[in-house]
């Protein structure tokens, strides 16, 4: 037989004592190479206003600076824009003024540049004088032309762990946070996730999510009384060190504030798990908090309805709008990258033309492609300015209860006909293309998951045979005996890294195999352990770095990379999620499960490396 595949934490009254002058992006111009300044424009110079906590406690006496993003490449330099020294008050009032405007500048800025504001140093409340050089936290403001005069800005534990662990993607330090380009997709979404993590006008969790998405505060305000111990004193003690001990990477020097401690949790969320909550001191800032240790410390949103219904594969556009195959909902199901429903309460139904899609690809022109293994057939969506238009069914070419789908780089769109032991190949008009469909001189038995090479070669699993296919761009067979590593027993999903070397799950032996683009075994034997459990789907990002879905009622993901044959994730793997069945990427280094147990979407933030999205799917 074949297998199927808060309350906001109490805040002392924010007051300013005095009117506070001081600069917008404070003097910012007054530190450019004259020929560089622009011409102020006395409309759009607002005035920016916030106060610094540590807890509930106002520092006096932090620096604050204010950047724009880097636009030179990913972690490329941020530019400081206050050129003057810009200091809280004893309460932790700060105010910004000047001569900044949004439209100048544009060639060391970019076009309305991504904003970030920091606070380093200062006296959180001690009696003395105190200045903690660990302190540093900051809050992830966005686009220039979103600050007004009445903007008011709270820097604390909660919008400094928000705004790491979003942009831990493009960050390398405090003063290091960019990405090559402006605006860059990527980053801009990064700054629209931190602020739904995080408000950043009142330090509190969440941030103005959608109706359809949740946030896990108790691990948010975890994370940030994790680092309140050391922002709430002289900098020299153990709440500080222990911090900077337990989050020290493998390889790397030892972090030496309280922003670089955040980035190595997120940057790797299963080291020190237990040891990092024990250094939460009594009476803790922010509740609710964790009590006991969770499974790691990585950070994810969750995103229901929108007709949501056994998700199964989920692929995304160049936006970094996510799209979802309901293989028991009849239906699509759309949502940007902040998460709001782009194809409404139920999703998109198409004219009936949907009943049990599994796989999802986006192609070149940003159109959706669905497997339908229910109907035996290949449907196109339309869509246009993130909404789809219309929809088309295509049968012919031997399409046969398909399971898999992935499009090359021409737009053709190659399909893996699990109950027709076969390949089909379709233009982006939906007309059969050669001998389709190919059947691999009859070696296949019950294909399951596909991907395409960077040479436009289609890898196939085989589940039922347990091996691989290669077929080249023009349909012929490049494997004489199929690949395999001996130890493959049900190979389902498959990725393929910048090398052509094939990442593929075995859900019968709770492994992932490696092949070279030769098809020989680049793992002996294949890799377990990391919390594979059921692998499924697989996705690999830009780094190189591969990512896997667990389909287990208790799943979660893996994480490994080419040079270990160990994953580097724990070893119940990352995440709390119930039956990934799909896995995908994001611009903005966010991993993305399509969770068929419980009808939702989780997106994993800041874990992986920006991977923009071409023709490509990441289901099973």
């Amino acid at each position: 037989m074949k297998k199927s595949p808060a309350m906001p934490p109490p805040m002392k009254t924010l007051v300013a004592a005095a009117t506070l002058l001081i600069t917008l992006l404070a003097g910012c111009s007054a530190g450019l190479p004259p020929a560089t300044r622009g011409t102020p424009a006395a409309a759009a110079v607002p005035m920016l206003k916030g106060i610094v906590h540590g807890g509930q406690q106002p520092v006096s006496g932090a620096t604050i600076q204010l950047y724009a993003v880097g636009i030179t490449g990913t972690k490329s330099a941020a530019t400081p824009l206050i050129g003057s020294t810009v200091t809280t008050d004893i309460n932790g009032n700060f105010g910004i003024t000047g001569d900044w405007n949004c439209t100048s500048n544009t060639a060391a800025y970019g076009v309305n540049p991504q904003l970030y504001i920091t606070a380093s140093g200062g006296n959180p409340g001690l009696s003395g004088s105190v200045n903690n050089n660990a302190l540093a936290m900051m809050a992830a403001l966005g686009p220039c032309s979103s600050l007004t005069a009445s903007t008011f800005i709270s820097l604390n534990e909660v919008t400094t762990v928000a705004s790491v662990i979003a942009l831990t993607p493009f960050m390398a330090d405090i003063a290091h946070v960019g990405a090559l380009g402006a605006p860059s997709t990527g980053l801009v979404n990064a700054f629209k996730t931190a602020n739904l993590l995080a408000n950043m006008a009142n330090g509190a969790s969440p941030g103005a999510l959608p109706a359809n998405a949740s946030a896990p505060v108790a691990e948010i305000y975890a994370l940030a009384n994790i680092l309140a111990g050391c922002i709430n004193s002289n900098g020299t003690g153990a709440s500080c060190t222990g911090l900077f001990s337990a989050t020290t990477p493998t390889a790397g020097a030892a972090p030496t504030n309280t922003i670089a401690a955040m980035l190595n949790i997120n940057a790797n969320p299963g080291n020190n798990v237990a040891t990092l909550l024990n250094l939460i001191q009594t009476q803790a800032p922010f509740q609710p908090s964790l009590n006991t240790p969770p499974n790691d410390w990585t950070v994810a949103l969750n995103f229901t309805g929108g007709g949501l219904a056994a998700p199964t594969g989920i692929a995304l556009d160049a936006a970094g709008d996510i799209w979802v195959a309901n293989a028991a909902g009849l239906s699509v199901t759309g949502l940007s990258s902040t998460g709001t429903l782009l194809t409404g309460a139920s999703g998109y139904s198409g004219s009936n033309n949907i009943l049990g899609a599994q796989t999802i690809a986006v192609d070149n022109t940003g159109n959706l492609w669905l497997a339908d293994t229910m109907l035996s057939s290949v449907v196109e969506l339309t869509v246009s300015a993130g909404l789809i238009q219309s929809n088309a069914s295509f049968t012919a070419g031997g399409i046969s209860g398909p399971t898999g789908i992935a499009i090359d780089s021409q737009n053709n769109i190659w399909i893996a006909n699990f109950a027709g032991a076969s390949i089909t190949e379709l233009n982006s008009s939906g007309v059969p293309l050669g001998s389709s469909p190919l059947t691999a001189n009859g070696a296949l038995q019950g294909p399951i998951g596909i991907a395409i090479d960077s040479a436009g070669n289609a890898w196939v699993t085989d589940n039922e045979a347990s091996d691989i296919v290669e077929f080249a761009n023009n349909q012929s067979l490049l494997t004489t005996t199929p690949y395999t590593d001996s130890a493959m027993l049900a190979p389902q999903g498959i990725a393929l890294d910048s090398s052509k070397n094939a990442w593929i799950t075995d859900t019968g032996i709770n492994a992932v195999s490696l092949l070279s683009s030769s098809g020989n075994p680049l793992l002996t034997p294949p890799a377990t352990g990391g919390g594979l459990a059921m692998p499924a789907a697989v996705a690999v990002d830009s780094s190189g770095t591969v990512w896997v879905a667990n389909t287990q009622t208790a799943g979660s993901i893996t994480e490994m990379v080419y040079a270990n044959s160990t994953p580097l994730s724990p070893a119940t793997g990352f995440g709390t999620l119930n039956q990934p069945s799909g896995i995908a990427i994001d611009p903005s280094g966010s991993v993305w499960t399509a969770n068929a147990g419980d009808n939702s979407l989780s997106e994993l933030i800041g874990i992986a490396a920006p991977t923009q999205p071409l023709a490509a799917t990441a289901g099973p």
